[in-house]
């Protein structure tokens, strides 16, 4: 009979979405530990963390942060990638990071600290921890094993796209800071959902992932089907207690950005995107003229998301994918842990849940492929798949705890880590 890593046995589980933890606190801890150690060791001298910075000249969110504090939304720092509405510049992203960003100033400036100044290893521990400690969390909660849970969150950390985009935060880029809320939002949501379903953590994380990647919005769909199966057998009255909670929160997340928009560019509904290329006439800015999103871009993302593949050559001495000219990266060549998606596509299919949140990450995966640009240009890799990536792992992770698998697990994660290693 197969046996995982710490004697849960993935076959004896009667219900995949909660699985029984067998685990005791002191080896969740140690493993725990033991994940933090090897991240620091894989990925500290990658990441260069003393010199992670954000300077509000580069980052719109930030400098949007500093604007509240003043009363005002005008931006004067940044200018490239904001939408100009007459003299004024404004954020066009998602408020997540602002609204950190006002808190962590705030609490700086109270403590004394460098006026305005977002204390860098506040910014060091809002990116990386969270992604850590709620991976664990949320893998430990759908498999029932912490050696597994802290395997399947180094994968996640060290074999996707997650890896070069924790390396680019050090400048403070805004659109890499909101992959990595973003991923952090997934795993709350999803381990949520699959687990204890409690809804406050997944409606928390729908929020975070949404308002730094708003294409992320789309798993409200899962989330409202589960919960409404949750107590579809109660009582009329039940049912809509029930899912009050979850539409109130539903109805935050989706009106705060769109006060944000309406005070703006005096429309809800306006993203401010198509302003954000005014003057520019590159590829990108040409497409967003035609059509922000377009089902003319899916052979596009199609190609960047499955078939992209870099060329091999040895430069000083060392292998190196180059990627020059190529747009995107295969996620199958990437991080082909996520082949197990169609591996165990019977077993996944038969729980409602993981069914539910593969159907809405099939929608995001649709939206996103109609959007005018890849994000990926020349990368090697193709980040916008960190939208989906999260969640899929969630779902396949109780079926790969098997001794059998675990030499497949091992395998991908050697060769991921090898590849996006040897990507500069």
């Amino acid at each position: 009979m197969p046996v995982s890593l710490d004697g849960y046995n993935a076959r004896t589980m009667t219900n995949p979405s909660t699985p029984p933890q067998t685990n005791s606190p002191r080896l969740a801890l140690g493993c725990l530990v033991l994940l933090f150690i090897a991240l620091f060791l894989i990925l500290g001298p990658r990441l260069q963390l003393p010199n992670w910075r954000v300077p509000a000249g580069a980052n719109t969110a930030f400098e949007e942060a500093l604007a509240w504090k003043k009363g005002t939304m005008n931006l004067t720092q940044n200018t490239y990638e904001v939408a100009q509405v007459g003299d004024k510049h404004y954020n066009v992203v998602g408020p997540a990071f602002t609204l950190i960003s006002l808190v962590a100033i705030t609490l700086n400036n109270l403590i004394g600290g460098i006026h305005d100044e977002f204390y860098p290893t506040w910014y060091i521990s809002v990116i990386t921890l969270p992604p850590v400690i709620i991976g664990f969390w949320a893998f430990r909660r759908v498999t029932g094993s912490s050696p597994y849970a802290a395997l399947f969150t180094a994968y996640l950390l060290i074999g996707t796209s997650m890896e070069p985009i924790l390396r680019t935060c050090q400048q403070g880029s805004i659109y890499y800071i909101n992959h990595a809320l973003a991923v952090s939002g997934l795993l709350l949501m999803a381990g949520d959902l699959l687990g204890r379903r409690r809804l406050w953590p997944a409606l928390i994380g729908l929020g975070l992932a949404a308002w730094s990647r708003q294409m992320t919005a789309l798993y409200a769909l899962p989330l409202l089907w589960i919960t409404w199966r949750q107590c579809a057998s109660s009582s009329r009255q039940n049912v809509l207690r029930r899912l009050a909670g979850p539409m109130i929160g539903l109805a935050i997340i989706a009106g705060l950005p769109m006060a944000l928009s309406w005070i703006k560019f005096g429309n809800p509904f306006d993203s401010g995107y198509v302003l954000m290329y005014h003057g520019r006439t590159d590829p990108i800015a040409r497409r967003a003229f035609q059509a922000v999103f377009s089902p003319r871009y899916i052979p596009m993302h199609l190609r960047a998301m499955n078939t992209a593949v870099p060329a091999w050559d040895i430069r000083g001495g060392a292998l190196m994918p180059i990627n020059d000219g190529r747009d995107g990266g295969a996620i199958w060549l990437t991080s082909p842990l996520l082949l197990a998606v169609f591996v165990t596509f019977r077993q996944w299919w038969r729980d409602p849940a993981r069914r539910a949140l593969m159907l809405g990450s099939l929608a995001v995966v649709v939206c996103l492929m109609c959007y005018h640009t890849t994000g990926s240009s020349e990368g090697g890799h193709y980040r916008y798949a960190l939208d989906y990536i999260p969640v899929w792992l969630l779902v396949i992770a109780p079926y790969l705890t098997k001794h059998r698998t675990l030499s497949w697990v091992l395998a991908a994660l050697a060769w991921s880590g090898v590849y996006f290693r040897l990507l500069p």
